[in-house]
């Protein structure tokens, strides 16, 4: 009988990294989002940020990319 090898459970990109670098992640993305949010337009400019690609950037949920 041939072996088979069955499908890998992590995501197509690869296996998932550990719980503890998810968590940081997650973290810092939400950070970085809320004090993207705290931006006004002005210095959003001054940092070469379009202000409205950086607010719906702003509004994605921590676990989206």
């Amino acid at each position: 009988m041939p072996a088979v090898s069955l499908p890998h459970s992590g995501s197509a990109a690869g296996p998932r990294p550990p719980l503890s670098s998810l968590l940081r992640l997650w973290w810092r993305r939400a950070r970085d989002r809320r004090v993207l949010a705290a931006l006004s337009p002005a210095q959003m400019r001054d940092t070469g940020l379009d202000p409205d690609e950086a607010r719906a950037d702003s509004l994605k949920p921590f676990w989206r990319a």
